[in-house]
């Protein structure tokens, strides 16, 4: 069976054609290279207050099939849209799950050499199989890397993992796993931060389920966290998936931090699995205040008003920012009825710091109901901690924004690549470049000396900028990194790497 592992890349350059395919309210759409589902907006989706997206790269070119935007019009993951990415293709997920065992090929039909034995998989992912261990290789990987700049001291976003491994190889060596990798300031080497909540266990297969169905004989594991999708009632065809998970990371504001998610299949290339990632939940805050509740109340007891007083003070050292507001419940009930009651929790929140002085306008309020849970609704303590309303002072970027505006560029004439640091380096490198403003097509391409691309790395920001490059699983030698701009050499340089 397969492993999952998440990683994406993204390609403009390719001519991807756009496909919409719907389940009732659940859709989803293939990349295309211009438009709202132009790769660029799809990752630009992701991102929320307080965080700019630098650059994204392309590791390798799959099937327009492999990633791709997804709509969900009845919420029931807990999110509405965002980023979609599979072992698999993403138009076979639109279903009341009619197939237990689906595996879309679309990997290997989009490359004739695709090989499913050996040593050598195809489609692997280096980061993966070092993550995994055990000498478990990986197939169908996807992966898709970014550097994004918190303007916050903590980033956070959302994510559910699905697969069509549940419920038969729960328990098997067929674990299928994903990773979000981060580097960066403060982060000793490559730190993956999809682990189960409350525990630096990694989300798997294994680690979240509901018990296995066959001769693996597995026992439940973290079963709050578990949908089972049996009968189809989440519009999608996975077996089963994650509840709505939450990323939590500190950071150091205004530093760059390199992003990579990864998901591949383990073992070998059958059974799907896929990640989905919300849209606009990438921020960043500086503040997080938690506001709980007794079984079915709204009210705000008057401790937490406190804690809100407190709040108000710190918002009005800030200029601009926003603040989210939202509303949760424990797993009991009826799970509209639970939306609903998020819902008043979180609004009643709202009036409270509106009637403080807090412009409405600054108030983004989202009701999750028991969709995302940060505590085993198994125990009493659990259930109360989940019965919540998340208050967080969101970072603004207008200030960086703003920066980058007003800076001097380093070349005025041209743009051009400065130099990478370290030189030569080991694993990640940091290659400067300035970029004209008025430059609509920039792009770094890394090569050999022999002319074989490794990979091209999309930047989106203006002025003096920086790109992280990780050397990933290439040998030691000379590479060049070549700056586009739109569609013309703007010179090179060369890189050494050491291992």
């Amino acid at each position: 069976m397969k492993k999952l592992i998440f990683t994406s890349a993204l390609s403009l350059s390719l001519l991807f054609s756009i496909s919409q395919t719907q389940s009732i309210d659940f859709r989803v759409y293939k990349p295309q290279t211009q438009g709202a589902h132009s790769l660029q907006n799809i990752l630009q989706s992701l991102v929320g207050d307080g965080v700019v997206l630098k650059n994204y790269s392309v590791s390798k070119a799959w099937s327009d099939e492999a990633f791709g935007y997804f709509e969900d019009g009845k919420a029931r993951l807990g999110m509405k849209k965002g980023l979609l990415m599979t072992t698999g293709g993403i138009t076979g997920l639109c279903g009341k799950n009619t197939k237990p065992d689906m595996s879309n090929y679309t990997h290997r039909t989009a490359d004739p050499n695709y090989r499913t034995t050996g040593n050598q998989p195809v489609f692997s992912s280096p980061d993966l199989e070092s993550y995994i261990g055990k000498n478990q290789k990986t197939f169908d990987a996807v992966v898709i890397e970014m550097d994004i700049v918190p303007t916050a001291d903590s980033l956070s976003f959302n994510y559910v993992f699905g697969s069509e491994e549940y419920d038969e190889f729960v328990g098997s060596s067929y674990n299928d796993v994903f990773a979000f990798f981060i580097s960066g300031k403060g982060v000793e080497g490559q730190v993956n931060l999809a682990v189960v909540p409350n525990t630096k266990d990694p989300v798997t297969v294994n680690s979240i389920n509901n018990g296995g169905t066959t001769s693996y004989n597995a026992r439940p594991s973290n079963p709050t966290y578990y949908v089972s999708n049996i009968d189809g009632n989440l519009g999608i065809e996975y077996d089963g998936m994650t509840k709505l998970m939450e990323i939590k990371k500190a950071v150091t504001p205004y530093e760059t931090y390199h992003l990579k998610l990864a998901i591949a299949d383990v073992g070998d290339n059958a059974f799907d699995s896929g990640v989905l990632i919300e849209g606009h939940s990438i921020v960043s805050y500086e503040k997080s205040y938690s506001v709980l509740y007794s079984k079915n109340e709204t009210s705000i007891d008057e401790p937490y008003k406190n804690l809100l007083n407190a709040l108000v003070k710190e918002y009005q050292t800030k200029t601009n920012s926003n603040i989210s507001i939202t509303g949760h419940t424990d797993n009991e009930g009826e799970i509209d009825f639970n939306k609903e009651l998020s819902c008043k929790r979180a609004n009643e929140v709202k009036a409270y710091l509106m009637a403080k002085g807090i412009p409405e306008n600054r108030l983004v309020v989202d009701c999750k109901g028991e969709t995302q849970p940060a505590y085993d609704n198994r125990t009493d303590l659990g259930k109360h901690m989940n019965r919540r309303v998340e208050i967080k002072l969101l970072g603004n970027d207008a200030k960086y924004v703003s920066d980058k505006k007003n800076e001097t560029i380093t070349a005025q004439e041209k743009s051009s690549l400065i130099n990478n640091s370290p030189n030569p380096f080991q694993g990640q490198t940091m290659i400067n470049a300035s970029i004209l403003t008025n430059v609509k097509d920039a792009r770094i391409v890394i090569s050999d000396l022999q002319g074989k691309q490794i990979k091209e790395i999309y930047l989106l920001e203006r002025g003096n900028t920086s790109v992280s490059f990780d050397s990933g699983n290439i040998s030691n030698g000379i590479y060049l990194a070549s700056l586009v701009c739109d569609g013309a050499a703007c010179g090179a340089i060369k890189m050494v790497l050491e291992k």
